[in-house]
């Protein structure tokens, strides 16, 4: 049988392969050392280290497209190859050409805050955390505008208040059949206190404070940006993690549409 053919993907063709893809049909490898995931990473990465890699090629969904990368493209190749040698991968396999060095997209430290969703089991308990996020984003969003005196950007803050809102309907009509109240009872139940993605608020909004008007709306957008790329970023590792399969489908279905919030924020800052 022929032996698969390794594709090089080079980092500027990256957007248009996620926005072409389901989340479910592939998967993002990051194949460098954990403290260097740790430092960046590109959001939505799952991480396993080269020298485990062909232990742990059990972990990767066969039929999906397998996306790695490392440093500089030199260790991911390495691990394209044990991949398409293993025989395992059914799906395409891709290696990043120059690795997260030659990436100039959002890159995010830290690993992602799945930990907001430990011991949350069931897609109610799972839906209710993401509703809880979404209301803290708004709130997040709205403490904005009193502290802001452009109009314009003003608009573009409510913008993306009533984007949070509008999305946590979403929410909720994905999961109409499991709530037992209507959705304006369920979103003023569930607590407000954590923004999606798991943003240190305090510290942008200490930021702010030095923050020169004329800045703020580049500042403000980068802010946005943080916090549906953390959002994408932690729900989308979820959906990789040994979960029901109803959960890892709502996890999907929710990192897809953080990544449409993204390109809205994205298209915002040419208004700036």
């Amino acid at each position: 049988m022929k032996s698969k053919d390794i594709k090089q993907i080079f980092p500027e063709n990256l957007a248009g392969f996620f926005s072409k893809h389901k989340e479910k049909d592939y998967v993002l490898l990051d194949v460098r050392l954990p403290q260097e995931y740790s430092h960046e990473h590109m959001p939505g990465a799952k991480l396993i280290p080269l020298s485990e890699f062909e232990g742990r090629l059990g972990e990767v969904d066969p039929d999906k497209d397998l996306i790695l990368y490392c440093r500089s493209g030199k260790r991911s190749m390495a691990a394209a190859l044990m991949a398409r040698d293993s025989g395992m991968i059914s799906g395409e396999i891709f290696n990043l050409q120059g690795g997260i060095s030659a990436f100039t997209g959002k890159t995010l430290p830290d690993y992602p805050k799945i930990h907001f969703f430990y011991n949350v089991d069931g897609v109610d308990k799972v839906l209710k955390k993401a509703l809880a996020m979404e209301k803290g984003a708004h709130r997040f969003y709205l403490t904005f505008l009193d502290r802001i005196d452009d109009a314009s950007l003003k608009k573009r803050i409510q913008r993306l208040a009533d984007l949070e809102a509008a999305h946590a309907k979403v929410i909720f009509k994905q999961g109409k059949e499991v709530f037992e109240q209507d959705f304006e009872s369920v979103f003023q139940s569930v607590d407000d206190d954590i923004v999606e993605g798991g943003l240190d608020a305090d510290a942008w909004l200490n930021m702010m404070k030095d923050t020169d008007q004329k800045e703020l709306c580049s500042y403000f957008l980068e802010l946005a940006l943080e916090v549906e790329t953390m959002a994408y970023d932690m729900y989308r590792t979820l959906a990789e993690k040994d979960l029901p399969m109803d959960m890892r489908n709502t996890f999907y279905h929710l990192s897809e549409q953080e990544k449409s919030h993204i390109r809205v924020v994205a298209g915002m800052f040419r208004d700036c």
